[in-house]
């Protein structure tokens, strides 16, 4: 499952690749890779939203749902 998502300010592109990196992408076409911290790590783009980086490549919550059935079969 590919998890991308629109910046909703600058309309950049953050998708999670399978290494576990982020490649953001401008509306201009400005490309680049950016770890779960927000820390720049190839490319043209230099800058990105850590708080996107962080909620897009960071640790993983379980859904509520997932949660719920696990405290039922205990």
């Amino acid at each position: 499952m590919v998890r991308r998502r629109r910046h909703p300010l600058t309309g950049a592109i953050y998708e999670l690749r399978d290494d576990g990196l982020l490649q953001v992408t401008t509306p201009s076409g400005e490309r680049g890779v950016f770890t779960a911290d927000g820390t720049w790590v190839e490319g043209e783009l230099t800058h990105a939203d850590p708080h996107m980086c962080l909620w897009l490549a960071g640790p993983q919550l379980p859904s509520r749902h997932r949660a719920a059935l696990e405290i039922v079969r205990d």
